[in-house]
């Protein structure tokens, strides 16, 4: 059980993954997960193609997870993370060294280039599904990212506008129930009004 532990680990340890191979799924998992694609299924597919690609999912987890914060904030995280971990003696960190300390494979400028444009996308589509404003985009106009980013913002801004429809929708709903017309006007009641049956009674 303990050599086949360490060997599994080894492995792990080599991580032998092209950079291009992990942004690639790295990109497919956040694109599905951003256009909440058939919940479970299309995700876990792209998930199994990445693992068998020998990406390392647990450490995805929390890559993505840091990917959500601004930097500030992700390295205080990691920084606290080291602090608990010493406090509970966990060994984290002083065992890096056992298997060998992997030199970090290169990312070609076409990789780099696409990763850009996905960030600059990504980002885009948050600034819209925000309600900021179009001319935010933070590019060079005219650049691929400029672009990516306007193209994803226009699509986040439609899913800020039809929740704002929906909000506008339920909010009238509210106002109608509590003055208790429900949305409907209230029915005229029949026969003569107050005022013309007491002129006819003075007759």
């Amino acid at each position: 059980m303990a050599k086949a532990a360490a060997a599994t680990l080894a492995e792990a340890s080599s991580h032998n993954v092209p950079p291009a191979v992990f942004l690639k799924h790295y990109r497919e998992i956040r694109d599905l997960k951003q256009a909440h694609a058939e919940t479970g299924t299309a995700i876990a597919r792209a998930k199994k193609a990445a693992k068998n690609d020998g990406v390392d999912l647990d450490a995805l987890k929390i890559l993505e997870k840091l990917a959500e914060l601004d930097t500030d904030e992700a390295e205080l995280q990691i920084k606290h993370l080291q602090i608990y971990a010493g406090w509970l003696e966990l060994p984290i960190g002083t065992q890096l060294n056992m298997w060998g300390k992997p030199e970090a494979a290169t990312v070609d400028a076409k990789a780099a280039e696409e990763q850009r444009e996905w960030e600059a996308g990504s980002n885009g589509y948050k600034a819209g599904e925000a309600g900021h404003e179009r001319e935010t985009n933070p590019h060079e106009p005219g650049s691929a990212e400029y672009a990516a980013w306007d193209k994803s913002w226009a699509r986040g801004h439609k899913v800020f506008l039809n929740d704002q429809k929906k909000i506008a929708g339920e909010m009238g709903k509210a106002a109608n129930g509590a003055n208790g017309t429900n949305g409907h006007t209230a029915p005229r009641k029949r026969g003569r009004p107050k005022s013309s049956e007491a002129q006819a009674a003075s007759l």
